[in-house]
Order: structure tokens, then C-alpha cells, then sequence
């Protein structure tokens, strides 16, 4: 009689566990959905994940022959990025907490965007069109559209969550492309 109330009981203790499995399995599903994981794609260089990933070498061939014909300078609130940049997109956002360079570039509220561009013997590239998107790493709900172009090359936008933002975009002159990802946060 004991041994057949024991037998039960590892088959109850087994169906308690298995359900507490399963019950978890259902919740983690629902929370991820409620979520929007899988809705948010990676939009660096404005293209989708599965784009940069099959074009990268052609992204990094394009930035090449821009970087030798163009100087580039980046002003973000005052705050200066000389070149053309893109190996932040293989940083994750912990790094941005731990570097001492481009932290704190952007700040709740009012915040500029001004993108300067050079020939190499220093006349200044005026035939331009510059799209520029500033996300959150975290969601895209708070998403900013930028377009620079001849007429202006600098623009103010909004900041309203503090937390890690990525900078991306392209630069066209004429047929040459030259694209940039900077990552940095916002702070009050």
C-alpha cells in the first residue's frame, strides 16, 4: 500500500513540474508577443538586417571611394565626429555605457544635427542629400526622420526618452554613397 502511494506520488510530482513547464513556456510566449519581439526590424544604413547583411561589402566599398573623395564631419549638439563612421553598428548598447567618446551626445528635449561635407581640397559639397533616422535601440515608436540636403545642412529635433539611440543614415553626392551609424544615448 505504501509503495503504490509513493508510485503516485513521483507521477503527481512529474505532472506538477511538467505543468509548471508548460504554464511558463505559454507566459514567456505571450509576454515576447505583447512585447512586439519580432515586429521592431534593425533599420542601420536604412535598410533592412537581411539587406546590409547580403550588401555589407558593397556598403563598406562605397564608404571607401566616399572617404577618398569627401571629408565629413558630424556635429551633434556641439559635439564633433570627424569622418564617416559605421563600426558602431557592431557594438551592442552596454559598450556606449562603458566608452568615454560619443556618450551623452543627445538630450531630452531640443537637440541638432548638422552634417558638413568637403571636397578633399576643401570646398564645401553643397549638391547634397543626406536621410537620416534616429532610433532608440530598444523600439521604434519614438522614431526621427531627418532629410539634409543642399539648401540645409542642419536640423533641430526632439529627444523624448532618455535611454541608448542609434544615429544611421545615408549620404548621397551625386552617384557616390557614403553611410554612417553612430550609437550614443540621450540623458536629462
Amino acid at each position: 500500500m505504501f509503495q503504490k502511494l509513493k508510485d503516485n506520488k513521483i507521477y503527481i510530482e512529474i505532472w506538477v513540474i511538467g505543468l509548471g513547464t508548460l504554464l511558463m513556456i505559454i507566459w514567456t510566449t505571450v509576454m515576447a508577443f505583447k512585447a512586439g519581439a519580432g515586429l521592431d526590424q534593425d533599420q542601420a544604413f536604412l535598410s533592412s538586417y537581411h539587406e546590409v547583411d547580403k550588401d555589407f561589402d558593397k556598403i563598406l566599398a562605397s564608404n571607401k571611394k566616399f572617404k577618398s573623395k569627401y571629408n565629413i564631419k558630424f556635429l551633434i549638439n556641439q559635439n564633433k565626429i570627424i569622418g564617416l563612421t559605421y563600426k558602431d553598428v557592431f557594438l551592442n548598447q552596454r559598450a556606449v555605457a562603458k566608452r568615454k567618446d560619443r556618450k551623452n551626445f543627445l538630450s531630452l528635449g531640443k537637440n541638432s544635427l548638422e552634417i558638413l561635407i568637403q571636397t578633399k581640397d576643401g570646398k564645401l559639397v553643397k549638391d547634397k542629400n543626406i536621410k537620416v533616422l534616429i532610433t532608440q535601440a530598444i523600439s521604434h515608436k519614438n522614431d526621427i526622420n531627418l532629410e539634409l540636403n543642399s539648401i540645409n545642412s542642419k536640423k533641430d529635433f526632439n529627444i523624448k526618452a532618455v535611454g541608448y539611440w542609434n544615429i544611421t543614415g545615408v549620404i548621397n553626392v551625386g552617384n557616390d554613397i557614403g553611410y554612417f551609424y553612430i550609437k550614443t544615448n540621450a540623458s536629462k
